[in-house]
């Protein structure tokens, strides 16, 4: 076991221990097309996951990227079939957020957790 895996293993550990239930939501639009006028039809798929949410101190918020209101969200990748990306929304205690940026943390290439930034 490498100093990663156990990084990982323990990120798992506390955010289970004291993170919450949410789900990471993907919309996928199938058909659809210049020619089509129903624009195809989408599907909305939940996947769980163990999260932490902390608002953004407002003393990282620059204005731009990051704003007051938004969140840091710690998701355990225990258990989570996807990888994170900013067209997806996390659905949680504070509502449905946009991923504004999945925050992938893998120190040596290997995912221990997601360190994303959130907002509504």
């Amino acid at each position: 076991m490498t100093i990663y895996d156990r990084a990982k293993a323990v990120a798992d550990r506390k955010l289970a221990d004291k993170g919450q239930t949410a789900a990471i939501r993907r919309v996928v639009v199938a058909g659809g097309g210049p020619t089509d006028p129903t624009g195809g039809t989408t599907t909305e798929t939940d996947y769980p996951c163990q999260v932490a949410l902390f608002l953004v101190s407002l003393r990282d918020v620059d204005g731009t990227f990051i704003k007051a209101g938004d969140w840091r969200v710690l998701v355990s990748t225990d258990g989570l079939t996807i990888t994170p990306e900013t067209t997806d929304q996390l659905v949680c205690s504070e509502g449905v957020l946009t991923i504004v940026d999945p925050g992938k943390f893998a120190p040596a290439g290997q995912i221990t957790h997601y360190k994303m930034i959130a907002r509504k």
